[in-house]
């Protein structure tokens, strides 16, 4: 776990310090701008689809399909991502109690 741990350390401190990251080749820095949205889009898009255990892709089962498009157009047009999340949020809420 003491070996895993400095690993971890070590690669994460890797991007933060100066000299390292100044030094580091384009072709490694270009690929590591799109981790995050790839991580993010991992994480979100299979709890959006995926309704009581089974791929749903119907807007009337699965009502998280309508709010996460509705964040995803509060996101274009407010490029703020806290307003994204409670635009969505509410959206979903505000379905699952109408309907």
């Amino acid at each position: 776990m003491i070996v895993a741990g400095l690993i971890t350390y070590i690669t994460r401190f890797s991007m933060f310090n100066k000299s390292i990251a100044e030094k580091m080749p384009k072709w490694v820095e270009v690929p590591l701008h799109y981790v995050p949205i790839t991580l993010l889009t991992a994480i979100i898009v299979p709890e959006v689809l995926i309704y009581e255990q089974n791929l749903s892709l119907s807007i009337f089962e699965n009502l998280r399909i309508i709010a996460a498009s509705f964040a995803i157009l509060i996101a274009f047009i407010s490029r703020n991502v806290i307003a994204t999340i409670a635009s969505g949020l509410v959206c979903l809420w505000v379905l699952q109690w109408l309907l």
